[in-house]
Order: structure tokens, then sequence, then C-alpha cells
């Protein structure tokens, strides 16, 4: 049996961060070793809904570290290989080869896998879900040879697959449950900006309808939806979020909530386990809260924490969520959490592509929107002022003549 000081089940970002970081603190040769089921290295997967589903040239940009760099640092990453069992009690791991692997650390980055939500007739040839390097090569491949696209559900994967399947000639229609995009943060004026681009640029949105399932020969013809109404489709893709990959560990001791619970250092409730990324929900310093995240930003971050805590540099995880996206030629970034949230104000113009909103408690901001048009201090000012509390004045914040460092209160 092979023996590991740290074991890493998972092959995608907070495998290929955290391996970095274990380099950065120099573990030695041969001490680290990756189950991935994954037919590629770790990789960042924001890409997988932009650039590389229009252009596969961009996979170089997919991987976080190359081949050399594990083979450099004595890293093993057994690529298409499963983890079929966890002994904890023995620190084992039993992968699908029948192979057992011993540890002394372990850490679960199993990560999340799409959401089915049990649309009828699923199963034709091109109805898709994005989730890895795999289903993008698929998309890509179909919208080679299609003509009309209906993308389900209006997040941020649905918005970016759209954005880019129209700029491939596409024409693109999408089925959206909610009464605008983005609805888990926009507000009704961002809400209108982006209804009014994709409109624009040529795709048609049906807003507060649900799809139902499909129907074709073999292959998806048309997307039928619960009010009646049918699209033509020949490339179908899904969007209806994700959820945490634990079924490996459901037979065991291990705390799982809504995700493998773990503390501020990564660590779970079993003595040399931790684990990071989408498949964690993990104390929110900031917020006071527990939070589950599935963005590439907190996949990385808590990657690379979790392999210095495991290697002795132990310090809280202190995570501000934020995500950021792309669609057509626009960018916009997102602080924060505005559940909580009594007022929005905005700066620039909320008609416009400049702008951004800030969500506030009475003073305190807790969340931010901002475009990619806007001055880059915006988002650095946003990030700290959500950080550290710090209170601002609400009656001056939208006056475009204030500039930012003077709505801070109490200097």
């Amino acid at each position: 049996m092979k023996n590991y000081k740290y074991l890493i089940i998972g092959g995608g970002t907070t495998a290929g961060y955290a391996a970095a970081e274990f380099v950065e603190q120099n573990i030695g040769q041969g001490e680290l070793c990756i189950i991935s089921a994954e037919t590629i290295l770790p990789m960042n997967r924001p890409p997988l809904s932009k650039e590389y589903l229009k252009d596969k040239s961009n996979d170089d940009e997919l991987l976080i570290n190359d081949k050399q760099f594990y083979m450099n640092n004595g890293i093993e990453v057994m690529l298409k290989t499963t983890a079929k069992e966890v002994k904890f009690a023995e620190k084992k791991v039993v992968v699908d080869s029948g192979e057992e692997l011993g540890y002394k650390k372990l850490l679960i980055a199993t990560g999340s896998s799409v959401i089915h939500p049990g649309l009828e007739n699923e199963n034709l040839d091109n109805v898709f879900y994005l989730r890895n390097v795999v289903h993008s090569d698929k998309i890509r491949e179909a919208a080679a040879n299609a003509k009309n696209v209906v993308i389900i559900g209006g997040g941020y994967i649905g918005t970016e697959t759209a954005a880019i399947l129209k700029e491939m000639g596409l024409q693109v229609s999408m089925v959206i449950p909610e009464d605008k995009l983005l609805a888990k943060f926009a507000t009704p004026e961002i809400g209108e900006f982006f209804r009014n681009l994709f409109r624009e640029k040529g795709v048609d949105l049906y807003f507060n309808e649900e799809a139902k399932g499909f129907a074709g020969r073999g292959k998806v013809e048309k997307v039928e939806m619960r009010s009646g109404r049918d699209l033509p489709a020949d490339l179908v893709v899904v969007g209806a979020g994700v959820k945490p990959n634990v079924s490996l560990f459901k037979d065991s001791n291990l705390n799982i909530n809504k995700g493998i619970v773990v503390d501020e250092y990564c660590q779970t409730n079993i003595p040399d386990v931790f684990a990071a990324g989408d498949v964690v929900e993990f104390p929110d310093v900031v917020f006071d809260t527990i939070r589950h995240v599935e963005h590439w930003e907190n996949a990385f971050e808590q990657g690379k924490h979790a392999a210095r805590v495991m290697t002795e540099n132990f310090e809280r995880y202190n995570f501000l969520p934020f995500f950021f996206s792309d669609v057509f030629e626009y960018g916009y970034e997102f602080f924060g959490d505005s559940s909580g949230a009594k007022t929005v104000l905005y700066r620039g113009d909320v008609k416009s592509a400049d702008f951004s909103a800030w969500w506030f408690d009475e003073n305190r901001l807790l969340a931010a929107f901002i475009m990619s048009s806007r001055p880059e201090e915006e988002g650095k000012m946003a990030r700290e002022w959500i950080q550290m509390k710090t209170p601002l004045d609400t009656d001056k914040f939208e006056d475009p003549d204030v500039k930012l460092d003077a709505l801070v209160l109490n200097r």
C-alpha cells in the first residue's frame, strides 16, 4: 500500500491551488497525492462557460499548474480515478481499482455536481449540463451544427453561456423561472439593464417560465414549457445550479449538513481530515454566519488556506463572498451578501453599463455590484468597507461629486 503525508480527494480548482500552496510550504517529494476523476490536471472552471467554450485553443489557460509542476515537485496525480471508500479510522482511501492509499492528513475537495431538475426526456442527444471540460467540448461540437439554442436558467452560468453561444452566431433563447436575470442578487434596476442588454444582442428572453421537458426523435428538437409554449431547439444547456458532492461520505461519521461542516481552519469533526471548496459549509467571520459558497474565488482561496493549515500554519479563514462574470463585452464583480440589506444605492448611470450598486443596513455596507467600467478603487473600497464594517455616509453616497474616501464617517 502506498502511503502519503498528504492526500487530496478531488481534482478541481481547490486541489490545484492546494497543491501549489503545499509546494510553497516546502513539502517533500512524494508527500502529496491527488485522486482525480477528471481527465485533465486540476483546472480553473470559469473559462468553461466563457472563452474556452468558444475556442478550445484557449485550453492552456485552464490548467492551474502544468504537468511539469507536478513532476518537478514529486506530486502524484491519479487521473480518471475515483475514491470509492474512505476508512477514516484506518486513514485509508480505497479507489475504484481496489487499491488502498494511506494518508496522515486528508483534504476532501470533491466539489459539486450539477442539479438535474427532473426534466422529461433529458437524456435526448444535445441536452447538456455544463460542469467540466468534457461538457464544454461537447457543447462546442454540437453548436457547430446547431441553429436554435435554448438555455434553461438565468443565473451566471446561464447568462455566460447564452452570451458566448450568441457570439458564435446561434439563435439563443433563455427560459427563466424568475422575473429577471441574475435573480439571486439583481435589483429591478440591475435586472432591467441585463434584460435590455440581452435583448439588444438578439437573445429571446422568456421570464416567469419553467421548462417541463424536451421532445425529439433521438435528438432534442424542442423545449416544452409548463405554460404550454414550445421552443424549437437543436441544442439545450441546463443551468439549474449545483450541489455538494458528499455521497461518498453519507454512511460515515463525517458531519454533513448542506455540505461538509468545517471550522475556520477547514477542519472537519474527524481528526486529520480537512475539507475545502464547493463541498463545504464554513464559518463566515465577516457576517457571523455559516456559509456555503459555490464560486471559483472561494474554491481556490480555501484550497490554499487548507494547505497552509495542514502544514501547521494555523490561521482563521477570513473570506468575503465574491464572484465575477463576463457577458458580451461587459464584466462585473459582486462582493458580500445583500440578503440583510434595507437600502440599495447607486453610483454612476444605472441605465448604462457604467454603474455600481451598493447594499446597506443603516450605514453599514453589506454588498456591492460593480460593473467593469467603474473606477478600480470601487472594488478595492467595497472589499475593505464590507470586511471592516466601516460606517459610511449614505446621504451623500450617490453624489458623483463626492469622492469615495469622503464617504467614511467618524474619521
